[in-house]
């Protein structure tokens, strides 16, 4: 405990201070008098500065931390006098409040950060202020709203943040650089000791940063970046834990693929012990292919893939890159106790089953390739997926929706269906599918579409004109087993419906309470919501 805050608990309280009166003394008093001291104030220093570093935590400024030295001169001298309290510097809380701070920060580690949604001064004057204290700063958080990088890189230029942890830097959007990188820290390797770093829409040379010892590595639309420098800082980081690299069509510079493997076997060449996440978003297919040949990572409890296959060849590829992780793929989805499959707008398909994710941007993909691509993934899971519970979401309509869902008829278990469309674009759209799930197909193997569907979601109800979905509630739930040789599908449990037509700007309450007590007396004992709600039954 400080001297400072010593005095402000020994002390004679003043007539503006908390008294903090002799435990004796206070024993001594009669059980009726009217006592003028407060729990709280009784608490050790040590005490009241973890509750107000608590509090300050749950994204609370410099300001209100202020505000709090301003209750009483005890509070004011153990707050002031606790460095611990004043090391997020945030542009948000202004210049005053900013210079208040590092001068209460003391030697302390300082955690930075700006935002232009919410700086109270320009870039350059809280450079200007923080600056000096490259030496003390831990994390530098920036985002900015385009790539003006120039103050911060002047700054960052000055010398390397022997302290520094954290680096993320970002920009809303990325606007007129080319393939220019700019090098920070003078040129010279990051700090020896930062383990997280976040860049997004930064133009910034990696390869000069010479990344080691990394436990975070997040790198998002930087332009210029090349397959090799990125390669390398994975290989220079075995501790690393998380991954994420997204939108790099671009990349260049893919280090052949025999250099994935540390020797003829095929063992992949980096070793990853501690690795539990990693995202691979919009690369290219064979940066992808690299590094899912090149990385081992055993304890790997996320894998998120989302990439672009517009054609049966690059859908091949996707396979092979698959095919160099099986047993990750089998690990990540052992567990599984349900899944979910989404085919939405522009061609977007997604499975997530476990800890793995798989979306595939295939507007131009015929539907064989990509039932094909499925189907590899389904058989290669680390369970049978044939009986787990499936979740549907179909959230467009094209010419393959037909042939895609009576695939999944005989493939899977779909328990739950959501079918939603953007009410920008006409009901119209997805109307189809509510015809097909009325009745029976007309395939040679005959069979209702998606049978086992026991929840239903859908905003596909206008103003007017719901009839198609009241005979497609009532066909399923009056079904016949057995009848022409065809099992009959389970009924509905719960049928989740909200308005899909767009409203003007005072438009009545669209509920159609005959539309709605219809469905429920068709749906036979179903739980029918509207809107969120609960649609009591009538006596």
């Amino acid at each position: 405990m400080s001297a400072n805050i010593q005095r402000a608990l020994t002390r004679d309280a003043g007539p503006n201070e908390c008294h903090v009166p002799d435990p004796k003394a206070h024993a001594s008093l009669p059980l009726n008098a009217k006592s003028y001291d407060l729990p709280i104030h009784r608490l050790p220093a040590e005490i009241l500065v973890e509750i107000v570093r608590y509090y300050i935590q749950q994204n609370t400024g410099i300001r209100h931390l202020v505000r709090l030295t301003q209750v009483c001169k005890r509070w004011s001298i153990i707050i002031q006098d606790a460095p611990i309290l004043w090391t997020t510097i945030d542009a948000a809380d202004g210049p005053l409040a900013i210079r208040k701070a590092l001068q209460a920060a003391k030697d302390a580690l300082l955690d930075l950060k700006f935002d232009y949604n919410t700086a109270q001064m320009a870039q350059r004057a809280f450079f200007k202020c923080v600056g000096e204290q490259s030496g003390r700063w831990r994390t530098l958080v920036v985002l900015l709203q385009r790539p003006a990088w120039d103050s911060i890189f002047e700054e960052l230029q000055k010398g390397t943040p022997s302290s520094l942890k954290a680096l993320r830097l970002s920009a809303q959007y990325m606007t007129g650089v080319g393939n220019s990188r700019a090098s920070v820290f003078g040129g010279n390797p990051a700090p020896p000791g930062l383990e997280e770093i976040f860049l997004a829409n930064v133009p910034i040379n990696l390869a000069s940063l010479q990344l080691s010892g990394l436990r975070s590595l997040t790198i998002r639309n930087t332009p210029g970046v090349l397959g090799t420098d990125i390669v390398n800082v994975i290989r220079g980081s075995p501790a690393i834990e998380s991954i994420s690299l997204e939108f790099l069509e671009s990349i260049t510079g893919i280090p052949p693929l025999h250099s994935a493997f540390s020797h003829p076997l095929g063992n992949p060449s980096i070793q990853l012990a501690s690795l539990v996440y990693l995202t691979l978003y919009h690369i290219t297919l064979p940066f992808l292919k690299f590094l899912l040949s090149a990385i081992a990572a055993h304890r790997l409890e996320t894998l998120k893939i989302n990439i672009d296959v517009p054609n049966m060849s690059d859908a091949q590829l996707l396979l092979e890159c698959l095919r160099q992780q099986l047993s990750t793929l089998a690990r990540l989805t052992t567990d599984a106790q349900n899944f979910k499959l989404v085919a939405s707008s522009w061609g977007s398909y997604q499975i997530d089953i476990g800890g793995l994710n798989l979306r595939l941007w295939a507007k131009e993909l015929p539907i064989n390739a990509l039932v094909e691509t499925w189907d590899w993934g389904f058989n290669h899971s680390g369970k049978s997926l044939r009986n787990l519970p499936a979740y549907l979401d179909v959230g467009d309509w094209n010419p393959e929706i037909p042939a895609l869902l009576e695939w999944l008829t005989h493939r899977l278990t779909i328990t739950k269906l959501r079918i939603h469309t953007d009410f920008y674009y006409s009901r119209a759209v997805l109307e189809p599918i509510i015809s097909l799930l009325s009745r029976p197909t007309t395939s040679t193997a005959v069979t209702w579409l998606l049978p086992q569907v026991e929840i239903l979601e859908t905003n596909l109800v206008r103003t007017n004109g719901n009839d198609d979905l009241v005979e497609m509630v009532t066909n399923r739930h009056s079904a016949e087993d057995g009848k022409d040789g065809v099992a009959a599908p389970k009924p509905f449990r719960e049928i989740w419906l909200t308005f899909g037509e767009k409203l003007g700007v005072g438009s009545p309450d669209p509920v159609n309470m005959e539309f709605l007590r219809k469905v429920q007396e068709v749906a036979s004992g179903a739980d029918v919501y509207w809107e969120g709600n609960k649609l009591e039954r009538s006596g």
